[in-house]
């Protein structure tokens, strides 16, 4: 009896091993994004890797935010309200072999400026056999003060400095200057090309110098060699910074 059940066991690790994974899904986004209004968005894409339609649902299994923020789901060109948990409600979004879709989590504080931070968690599934699916985790933090600040309104050009101290820990300073007004992103990659901050997001600011306080308690990050970005409208620039804890 011992042997038949064994045998079965076996049988059944072999089937569930062998269950193809038809789609990926993954947060595109920061592990957290980091907003100084009262919203912010985060974005995450399935893609169908299988060679026929799939049918699937998004689940937000986990919404843990602060009291008088909201969250809400939108996927397959279709936006639900904070209310739902599970979308589509009924049925499922059809994906085609190859085909992507995105996932769009807005988050917003329906309250007085609540600074805090907030986890949420989506789970993705296939329609057909609910046992197929991926977990990933987005984090926002809304409301904190994003360090930046106007030292003249004066430049020659754009430019990107080195950062202060270099190397640093928990805090460094990174300045830059713009010499007309531009829409300004300013990100944190790893040594693997993986944005793991987004400091400054698509932000209007006028012609000038700024520095921007960089602190890694904001975003969690072990020791290691880091690459800080400066993106705007006609000008692109990248430097490199060490953090040592």
């Amino acid at each position: 009896m011992k042997k038949i059940l064994f045998f079965v066991s076996i049988i059944l690790l072999l089937t569930i091993e062998s269950k193809s994974q038809n789609f990926t899904f993954q947060r595109i986004s920061s592990r957290i994004v980091i907003s100084d209004t009262s919203t912010a968005v985060t974005h995450g894409v399935i893609k169908n890797i299988s060679s026929s339609v799939i049918s699937y649902k998004v689940s937000r299994i986990l919404n843990d935010i602060p009291s008088g923020w909201e969250s809400s789901m939108c996927c397959h060109g279709q936006c639900y309200g904070s209310e739902t948990s599970l979308i589509p409600p009924t049925g499922g979004y059809s994906l085609g072999a190859g085909v992507s879709d995105t996932l769009d989590l807005d988050i917003y504080d329906t309250s007085s400026y609540t600074v805090g931070l907030g986890t949420i968690v989506i789970k993705v599934y296939e329609v057909s056999n609910p046992s197929v699916y991926l977990i990933d985790t987005f984090g926002v933090r809304l409301h904190t003060h994003v360090g930046i600040s106007q030292i003249s309104s004066i430049v020659k050009g754009y430019e990107l400095k080195q950062n202060y101290p270099n190397p640093f820990n928990p805090s460094t300073s990174i300045e830059f200057s713009i010499p007309k007004n531009s829409d300004v992103n300013l990100e944190v990659y790893d040594m693997q090309g993986r944005e793991v901050a987004r400091l400054i997001e698509n932000r209007k600011l006028t012609q000038g110098s700024y520095k921007f306080d960089f602190n890694i308690n904001d975003y969690n990050l072990s020791s290691g060699v880091y690459f800080y970005k400066l993106i705007t409208n006609d000008f692109i620039s990248s430097k490199k910074m060490i953090l040592l804890k």
